[in-house]
């Protein structure tokens, strides 16, 4: 898989397997679009100090349908994520790697590294608005 020139060395980690299995992600358009699958690092570099890192470059998915709904309504104060939906996929190997990152809050937290070329919002869609 070629990696965006943006992903710093050693990113994704070698810990991460091959994206399968269903996820859930806040997302802003209905129907999912590219722009909801944008990276942290991508929509906002100088949040970073302009340095990417494995972490923000990476995308935040749940694969729990009630660590989404948690997710949705703690960010319901954070203005990007005012109007959010919840949207469904099924991911498979051609769509990146993939790992459990979970949090303190948020146990099915996983992070997800896209590669050059995949169009993940095609296999998504919005299951709660």
């Amino acid at each position: 898989m070629e990696w965006p020139h943006f992903y710093p060395e050693n990113c994704p980690p070698t810990e991460a397997k091959p994206a399968s299995g269903k996820v859930y992600r806040l997302v802003r358009n209905d129907p999912a679009q590219a722009e909801d699958f944008r990276t942290p690092f991508e929509e906002n570099p100088s949040r970073f100090n302009n340095k990417p890192d494995t972490e923000n470059c990476g995308l935040s998915v749940q694969t729990d349908i009630q660590g989404i709904a948690q997710l949705k309504k703690a960010m319901k104060m954070v203005p990007r994520f005012k109007n959010s939906q919840i949207a469904e996929g099924e991911l498979n190997p051609t769509l990146g790697l993939i790992q459990h990152t979970p949090s303190r809050k948020y146990k099915s937290h996983h992070s997800w590294w896209v590669p050059i070329g995949a169009e993940p919002w095609v296999v998504f869609k919005i299951i709660s608005k």
